[in-house]
């Protein structure tokens, strides 16, 4: 090409869309860890569905606060107060839940709905073991595949992430158990559902 007919053009990428969230370690949970667990009773007939242990449906389905929840909510407090801080909103957080994966268990791709942010806390969450995997709203524009990540999360690490966002928790391939506490965060003026 000669220079009488170079293009004038300029190239530059920026991103549209992205999707946020937010990792917090919780540097006293491995102090209590073995307590709080220990106090969970994990043979309640109530929430052991035949796919994993899950106090959901009879506690936050029945808009109703287990036993756990004010507790977990100390713990957690200063992560909440500072997501809160950067989000600009005051918070509603109508409940919590806790949900047990032992060997080859697993929770099939699902959402929280479609207003605020979900949170998941990895009370036990062996190095060997994946934390939830997250799958993009947008397919990649070639193969139209959504991919899929799973965040740098570790055991103590609390994650925010918009409500809406598929996600998964992947079957659990060895003989400890991942235990995870999770609640929805929405704004003071939304109804949560």
């Amino acid at each position: 090409m000669t220079s009488s007919t170079q293009s004038n053009s300029t190239k530059s990428r920026s991103e549209l869309f992205q999707v946020p969230c937010y990792i917090y370690h919780i540097d006293t949970w491995k102090d209590i860890k073995d307590q709080y667990l220990g106090d969970m009773n994990w043979e309640d007939p109530a929430c052991l569905t035949g796919h994993y242990y899950s106090d959901f449906y009879k506690y936050y389905a029945k808009q109703r606060k287990p036993p756990y929840h004010s507790s977990l909510m100390e713990l957690l407090k200063p992560a909440i107060d500072d997501f809160a801080s950067l989000q600009g909103e005051h918070l509603k957080i109508p409940g919590s839940w806790c949900q047990n994966y032992a060997s080859n268990q697993m929770h099939p791709v699902h959402t929280h709905g479609v207003v605020g942010f979900s949170s998941v806390f990895y009370a036990q969450l062996d190095p060997c073991q994946k934390p939830t995997s997250f799958i993009s709203p947008f397919p990649d524009p070639w193969s139209t595949v959504h991919e899929e990540k799973q965040p740098d999360c570790k055991e103590g690490d609390l994650i925010f992430f918009p409500s809406q966002l598929f996600h998964q928790s992947l079957p659990n391939k060895i003989k400890s158990d991942r235990i995870i506490f999770s609640f929805n965060v929405f704004p003071w003026h939304a109804q949560p559902k």
